[in-house]
């Protein structure tokens, strides 16, 4: 007579009946804990919420009733924000690229209610389809746990309050990202480095990419960047002249000086930024002599393992390759100068990517610390902002560099499992 075996509650829940109810509740807590509430406070208000919105649609209205030369005046973007969407709190100074204010222009001719929720539907649409290329690409799952993972990402509280609710670009970022490694991984370089380019909206996001593309190689890359850069700058150029990049730059200048002052001045920073340097800021005795040289040691080990892992990529497969976007792209949003919250939704891309990469890797325990590191950042989401009073400590800055110290470590072992007899095409 032999005997049954244990149960295995892990297999237990992973089963196609459990997952489905596990669907079920994670789309409903989705609808009732957000959705609903969010678009009854908006009809009961008759006015979309306070945020970013209203500056990249008043930009758009400023570039349709003057010339380009006034985009940058400060006091005439108070002004039309103000006329725009008025609120209690002032308006900040916009220091995007005059080809941002372009884009938006045909927004600015449409009632501010109506281009709200129109681009509140394109930066879901962006998010939704940069999920399903990661996903078909390096993460093939079947429909109920690709139903989970949707879930999921949507749930991350920094797209929901901070780029959807607030009407922040950073679905474009994460749109543009999820093209460009998924043409990087098709060996589609100057495809890949030509989307690349759309992130110029904010150069930080390409703090690590650029010299990544240049360490590892990728000039088809790099020509296609430049290729779309100069793109984006001809029409603003043709319309405002080589003059307009000279105002651009000096509001550039003049944004970092208030946006660091800002950082070192108030705690808004521990809900607000995920980067190191602000972490540093608040952290007891972060700002230190002692602090700062942590700080700067584990900020340089970490680009030294990066440029490490760049160097040696030609001789390595594409699971490692596009393992190597997603640690630097973690990166990218700590060793940063000025890391938003709203920025922050390009880890789910690093997720997904780290996830199938994982699938490479014998053995559970990467798996398990993974799938922790997963569900700590979507919850923790939530509540690093009411952790305020609580301590001093920005919690998804944790948890991000956890995330990038274990795929350093998946690099360091699957990189002698998928090596590449054909080295990839610079």
């Amino acid at each position: 007579m032999t005997s049954n075996p244990p149960a295995q509650p892990g297999r237990a829940l992973a089963s196609p009946a459990n997952l489905k109810q596990l669907n079920l509740i994670c789309w409903s807590v989705f609808l009732v804990a957000f959705v609903l509430p969010f678009t009854v406070i908006v009809i009961a208000s008759h006015r979309p919420p306070d945020g970013d919105f209203a500056g990249f649609y008043s930009l758009g209205r400023i570039l349709n009733t003057h010339p380009m030369q006034d985009l940058y005046d400060y006091e005439l973007q108070k002004q039309v924000c103000n006329e725009v969407h008025a609120r209690a709190g002032a308006y900040g100074l916009l220091p995007y690229p005059p080809f941002v204010g372009m884009f938006f222009q045909p927004f600015a001719r449409l009632p501010y209610p109506v281009a709200y929720v129109l681009w509140l539907l394109i930066t879901f649409a962006l998010y939704a389809a940069g999920l399903k290329l990661l996903i078909d690409r390096f993460l093939p799952l079947d429909p109920v746990r690709r139903s989970l993972l949707y879930c999921f990402a949507f749930a991350y509280s920094p797209f929901i309050i901070d780029t959807a609710a607030s009407g922040q670009l950073a679905a474009v970022g994460f749109f543009a990202l999820s093209v460009a490694l998924c043409q990087d991984d098709a060996d589609h370089r100057f495809g890949s480095g030509l989307v690349l380019s759309l992130c110029l909206y904010k150069p930080t996001l390409l703090v690590l990419l650029l010299p990544m593309l240049l360490v590892t190689r990728r000039f088809r890359s790099l020509l296609g960047f430049a290729a779309g850069a100069a793109a984006l700058a001809a029409l603003p150029t043709a319309i405002g002249g080589l003059g307009i990049w000279a105002v651009f730059f000096r509001t550039l200048h003049s944004f970092g000086k208030v946006a660091g002052g800002a950082q070192a001045s108030t705690v808004l920073i521990l809900v607000k930024y995920v980067d190191l340097s602000s972490f540093s800021a608040f952290v007891h005795g972060g700002r230190s002599w002692a602090g700062l040289a942590i700080l700067f040691l584990g900020s340089a080990a970490s680009a030294v393992f990066l440029l490490r892992y760049w160097w040696r990529s030609s001789r390595c497969g594409k699971p490692f390759n596009a393992l190597l976007w997603a640690a630097t792209i973690t990166w990218t949003l700590l060793l940063n100068v000025y890391v938003p919250m709203y920025d922050s939704i390009l880890i789910v891309l690093a997720l997904v990517v780290t996830a199938g990469a994982l699938q490479q890797i014998p053995g559970p325990s990467m798996q398990r610390a993974f799938r922790a590191l997963w569900i700590l950042i979507v919850a923790g989401s939530w509540f690093s902002g009411a952790l305020d009073g609580v301590t001093t400590v920005q919690l998804l800055t944790v948890l991000f560099g956890a995330l990038g110290i274990l795929e350093f470590a998946v690099l360091s072992r699957i990189a002698p499992l998928q090596p590449d007899s054909a080295h990839p095409v610079p």
